[in-house]
């Protein structure tokens, strides 16, 4: 931080985004995307295990406990951290550039980056969800076309 964004921002302040924690409600969403995306997620998940044991060779049980804690970690945060930047404000030219005269730019600009990191994190997680509500949920028969809700 400057210290023109320093002074700037005394006299004129911009809006900056919040981060909301816990669970968001989702709405209903039709079963078979709730398959879909139970199985992208298993996908991912899949994908993740071969980079650790196949590419990273990782077989020690001290590492592979560390590397499985800090997924739970991962899928637990991206499941209850929501950032929610103000796009109104991070920079100019949508922000490519930095505006000299204000920090503000500057934490909208760290939410959306935390949103992008905490995206992939948030869909595997949501979709373990709402596939485990959907098991739970499975001997409750349903009319033909309803949507799941998910859980409450």
């Amino acid at each position: 931080m400057s210290l023109f964004e320093w002074l700037a921002e005394a006299y004129n302040p911009g809006p900056v985004g919040s981060v909301e924690l816990g669970d968001q409600g989702r709405g209903s969403r039709p079963r078979i995307g709730v398959l879909v995306c139970f199985g992208l997620a298993v996908l991912l998940l899949g994908f993740w295990i071969y980079l650790v044991l196949g590419v990273w060779e990782v077989w020690s049980a001290a590492e592979l406990v560390g590397i499985a804690l800090g997924t739970v970690l991962y899928l637990f945060l991206g499941y209850t951290v929501h950032p929610q930047p103000d796009y109104s404000n991070i920079g100019w030219l949508g922000g490519l550039f930095d505006h000299p005269f204000r920090y503000s730019d500057d934490i909208n600009r760290f939410l959306v980056i935390l949103t992008v990191l905490l995206w992939p994190g948030r869909f595997v997680s949501e979709s373990l969800v709402d596939m485990t509500g959907l098991v739970t949920h499975a001997s409750q028969p349903s009319p033909k076309g309803e949507e799941f809700k998910g859980p409450e």
